[in-house]
């Protein structure tokens, strides 16, 4: 579904849309890397995750619908940190021990999605173990991104920045 707007109007639509999400939490402003950091460094709570998570996915939604310049780069890690640290803690309700394992599918997750977007499951191993200096999770997350890189080409032939690229040239 696409509203037909003229560019001024998309703008601000996609602009109010952000600013009512950012009422709910400012974590929705900007590229999504502090927000990253900081649920690497204390992983949250299931609930707080989710709804940052909802609420950054619309806001990167209505950014990038809404015809303004941004990047999709380091959001793709934010919503793959945050769908695999939602697995985590969900998992974490039947599992004592669920901190590591939140973390470690966080990463996961970050990781794969930023594979799966790019095509690049090379670049998304290295930069996500460069990122935190765990390099012992290479070769589970190297698999992970190749399959995930697979399964995306499989899909649709282009990352997503081909795609950016043919629609704007």
């Amino acid at each position: 579904m696409s509203l037909k707007l003229a560019p001024p109007w998309q703008l601000a639509l996609g602009g109010l849309i952000v600013g009512l999400l950012s009422l709910f939490t400012p974590a929705v402003w900007g590229n999504g890397y502090s927000t990253v950091q900081s649920f690497l460094t204390a992983p949250p709570l299931l609930m707080i995750i989710a709804g940052i998570f909802l609420c950054k996915l619309c806001a990167v939604l209505a950014s990038s619908g809404s015809g303004a310049p941004g990047g999709v780069f380091t959001p793709t890690l934010f919503i793959g940190l945050a769908i695999g640290m939602l697995y985590g803690r969900s998992l974490g309700l039947w599992f004592p021990d669920g901190e590591e394992i939140t973390l470690l599918l966080g990463l996961t997750g970050m990781a794969t999605l930023l594979a799966a977007t790019t095509h690049a499951p090379i670049m998304s191993t290295l930069m996500i173990c460069e990122m935190t200096g765990e390099y012992q999770l290479l070769p589970g997350l190297l698999i992970a991104c190749v399959i995930a890189s697979v399964i995306s080409r499989t899909l649709h032939r282009d990352s997503i920045y081909r795609q950016h690229t043919a629609k704007h040239s």
